[in-house]
């Protein structure tokens, strides 16, 4: 018939009961084969070939990997000695009691339909087995969950089943693809969904070609079947499982060899830097103590002593800190190589050279460095003192020499003052220069001292004599002609002051009045733009009024200045400014105060607007503030308390969730549209409030934004408890996906084994039951999900010893001693080139593993 499917129309044929029954036989006969071919055995027909039991027995002994004789006590009837009827009839007595030694009950079957070749029964016996050997019996949820936990994320994958969803095998690709991304394009497959035939032969092409699973199915099994056979599908997925999982865990063992051999190249390279250093600095340090032990101060001159300190400092700030901080940097990397050598179960590294040989002949160094300098300095000072004494001179009899010739242009000229300024401007300096003389007195003392403290050989001595003689006579010239010149200068003063008295009284009275219109034309000039209230408003109106009166009142003292002005001109005595200016002042101000008070009444009715605008935003920001802020404090207390359990956690933040979600975003949306009017009108500073339309968006974002943190959190579970082992959000998710499928909160032994076989680890029963027992401490006969997450987390962690590299790398070459080049390419791509030339002939690792955990 036709049928409608993702890829169009096409033929599906309604498979007859008969049908069924040929693709189970040929899938569990392919299955069957892909164990015996361990003892080169072979079934071609099922039905027949199981009839004397000693095929059936093989794949028993096989797959349980217990022989008959052990779990039965007594051996079974090899295939050339299995002639009669009986003797099949016992063969298959035993695979029934070697099933029930395993836990297994069998109903509904007998030996003799085993020996009849019951085509039914043998199949439900084999699926029987397939479930209890391949997938931990029931287990098909567990293989369920593992393929879809690696089947996830792909594109047009969604694994709900073990029929339809594996029916255009993207399924199968994306499998493969998720462990051997090397072997299939899952892009390509994903272009091709509309050609399933197509995408399910490359699947098991590479299965079987790459990976060395047996064909089980083909293309045209799956194809062609409107509801695949789900027992088909199931025994072909569990050799995919058998393969990957053992991929998984040999990629484990493999990672701890990965972390032991970076180690030991880590540790290879701390140790030649410490070598070349070490060596590099003692040199550099023994090179530099012999230079300083020679006699560096056999010199003779100013300049070449002060050439040996100027070497000194330029060592002191440049050679010899960067030599400081190479060994430190040496004895820091020398810690850091044995801490980690002892984290690492290592053997210390005892390097040629030990950090405090260094230190030792370091400070040896630094001694001598310290004599060279304290014999330079004290040589310096025995040269420079002779030098000094004559440029003390220098420095004050040139002084004196400024003095006099600054001074002596004052005091002989004839220009006494024209005016009580300059009078007294020179009287001033007749002060200053009585003030300075016996200062400069002093200083002609002191030369004559220094010319003293010369010898009299020395070149300068002479030069410095005939110079303080010479300065001396000057001197004393200059303070008689001071003296004279001062006495005319305060005659001429007198004379001035006569003159001025009437200028300054009109002056003073001048400058009074224009400050007074100036402190009016400044207030009228104030900005109402500025006012941001009616208050201020108000405020302006009320001193523009007090401006208008204080003019009115002072017309008089105008009239009076305007008076003075005309009799200083009539004297024709020069005055800078007459009265005129202010009254053109005055008269402007008087014009602009009715503009002032038309332009502050059109002000006082707009602020009462705006007004009204800041209060509504004020209000409106305070209750979205407050809300955000108990919300925010309500979680954060929640969270912390430890006397609430994670599920009443969950409780309450779904009940905050849900009020915040119907309360807050009406109270944000006041806040928006309150902002809006303050936009419109132009506002953009409120006095009422410091909230702002950012400030309340950020406290509202992060509010909802720590809420969803919280109930994520929560739901994650992302922290075991009671201090155990530490997963991420991820691990946590993964966990919880495998675990309490029936929600019950708590695992069996089967939901246990369940578990392990969606996180991909393979575990035989003997081997989960003991693992169960072992966590389940109080005998309840179930484990919760931390004691589950506990074991997961143990598995995905390795150790890092020397035997547990050793015991890593057995794993990963299944038992082999050797490892071959072909696995070194495959395990270690990064560290191929490394453990290449390192590992012993043949591969041998062991000898490459006691010489790791050396270093």
């Amino acid at each position: 018939m036709a049928t409608s499917t993702p890829w169009g129309s096409r033929q599906v044929v309604e498979e007859s009961a008969e049908e069924w029954f040929v693709l189970q036989k040929k899938t569990f006969t392919r299955w069957c084969n892909s164990y015996l071919r361990e003892r080169s055995i072979e079934i071609d027909d099922l039905f027949a070939d199981v009839s004397d039991g000693t095929v059936l027995l093989n794949l028993l002994e096989i797959i349980g990997q217990e022989t008959i004789l052990s779990v039965c006590g007594r051996k079974f009837y090899p295939p050339q000695k299995c002639k009669m009827d009986i003797h099949k009839l016992e063969n298959c007595n035993l695979i029934f009691d070697y099933l029930k030694q395993n836990e297994l009950k069998i109903v509904n079957i007998g030996s003799s339909d085993i020996k009849d070749g019951s085509p039914r029964l043998v199949l439900g016996l084999i699926w029987t087995i397939i479930l209890r050997f391949a997938i931990s019996e029931d287990g098909k949820e567990g293989l369920l969950l593992w393929c879809r936990k690696n089947c996830a994320g792909y594109e047009g994958v969604d694994v709900q089943n073990f029929h339809r969803s594996w029916a255009d095998g993207l399924a199968f690709c994306a499998l493969i693809n998720h462990f051997r991304p090397d072997l299939i394009d899952f892009n390509e497959c994903l272009a091709r969904r509309g050609e399933p035939m197509t995408n399910l032969n490359l699947a098991f092409d590479v299965a079987k070609n790459e990976l060395d699973i047996d064909r089980l199915l083909d293309a045209e099994d799956i194809c062609g079947s409107e509801k695949p056979d789900e027992k088909s599908i199931i025994a072909y997925l569990s050799l995919f499982f058998k393969k990957f999982a053992a991929l998984a865990q040999k990629d484990n063992l493999a990672e701890a060899i990965r972390k032991a051999v970076d180690v030991t190249q880590h540790h290879e390279g701390l140790v030649a830097s410490y070598d070349a250093d070490s060596e590099s600095l003692l040199s550099w340090i023994r090179v530099q103590a012999d230079k300083f032990g020679n006699n560096g101060l056999d010199i003779s001159s100013t300049e070449e002593v002060k050439e040996v300190i100027e070497n000194l400092h330029s060592f002191k700030n440049g050679e010899k800190p960067a030599k400081q901080q190479l060994l430190a940097s040496s004895e820091a990397l020398l810690a850091n190589l044995r801490l980690s050598q002892r984290n690492n179960e290592r053997p210390l590294y005892a390097p040629k050279i030990e950090v405090e040989d260094i230190e030792t002949e370091w400070a040896a160094m630094e001694k001598s460095e310290k004599t060279l300098e304290d014999g330079a300095i004290e040589l310096l000072d025995a040269f420079e003192r002779t030098d000094y004494a004559l440029q003390r001179f220098g420095n004050k009899i040139a002084k004196v020499e400024e003095f006099v010739a600054a001074n002596n242009p004052v005091f002989t000229a004839t220009d006494y003052g024209d005016s009580v300024q300059s009078c007294s401007e020179l009287l001033k300096k007749c002060e200053v220069f009585e003030m300075q003389a016996p200062k400069y007195s002093t200083m002609l003392k002191s030369c004559d001292d220094f010319v003293q403290m010369c010898a009299p050989k020395h070149s300068g001595s002479a030069a410095a004599k005939e110079k303080y003689d010479a300065v001396s006579t000057s001197v004393s010239e200059l303070e008689a002609a001071e003296a004279a010149f001062k006495t005319n200068v305060a005659a001429a003063l007198e004379e001035q002051k006569r003159l001025l008295a009437l200028k300054e009284k009109f002056v003073a009275a001048l400058v009074n009045y224009e400050f007074d219109l100036f402190e009016a034309q400044e207030a009228l000039m104030e900005p109402i733009s500025l006012c941001n209230s009616v208050a201020a408003i108000e405020k302006v109106i009320k001193s523009t009024e007090e401006v208008k009166a204080s003019l009115e009142k002072s017309e008089a003292t105008l009239v009076e200045l305007e008076g003075m002005s005309s009799e200083l001109a009539a004297a024709n005595y020069p005055v800078e400014k007459d009265a005129s200016s202010v009254r053109e002042l005055y008269n402007t101000l008087q014009e602009s105060l009715s503009k002032r008070f038309a332009d502050l009444g059109h002000a006082d009715a707009s602020q009462s607007s705006k007004e009204a605008i800041k209060k509504a935003f004020a209000e409106s920001s305070a209750k979205l503030m407050e809300y955000c802020n108990e919300t925010s404090r309500v979680v954060s207390s929640l969270t912390r308390r430890m006397s609430v359990t994670t599920e009443k956690q969950a409780e309450k933040l779904d009940d905050i969730m849900t009020t915040f979600s119907a309360e807050a975003p009406p109270l944000m949306e006041a806040v928006e549209s309150a902002n809006e009017s303050q936009v419109a009108a132009e506002i953009f500073v409120n006095p009422l409030t410091s909230n702002t339309i950012f400030s309340c968006r950020l406290v509202y974002g992060e509010c909802e934004k720590n809420l969803k943190s919280a109930v994520d959190i929560n739901t994650a579970h992302i922290q075991a408890l009671n201090g155990k082992s530490e997963m991420s959000a991820e691990q946590a998710k993964e966990i919880r996906e495998a675990f309490d499928k029936d929600k019950s909160g708590k695992l069996s032994v089967k939901e246990f084994q369940d578990g392990l076989m969606a996180m991909g680890i393979v575990l035989n029963d003997d081997e989960s039951e003991a693992e169960f027992k072992k966590r389940d401490l109080d005998g309840s006969g179930t484990l919760s999900f931390d004691e589950f997450a506990e074991y997961i987390l143990e598995q995905y962690q390795s150790g890092s010893s020397e035997s547990d590299i050793l015991s890593a790398f057995k794993g990963l070459c299944d038992g082999k001693a050797t490892i071959s080049e072909a696995e070194v390419k495959q395990w270690f791509p990064v560290q191929q080139e490394y453990m290449s030339t390192r590992l012993g002939e043949g591969g041998e690792y062991e000898g490459f593993v006691t010489t790791m955990f050396k270093v």
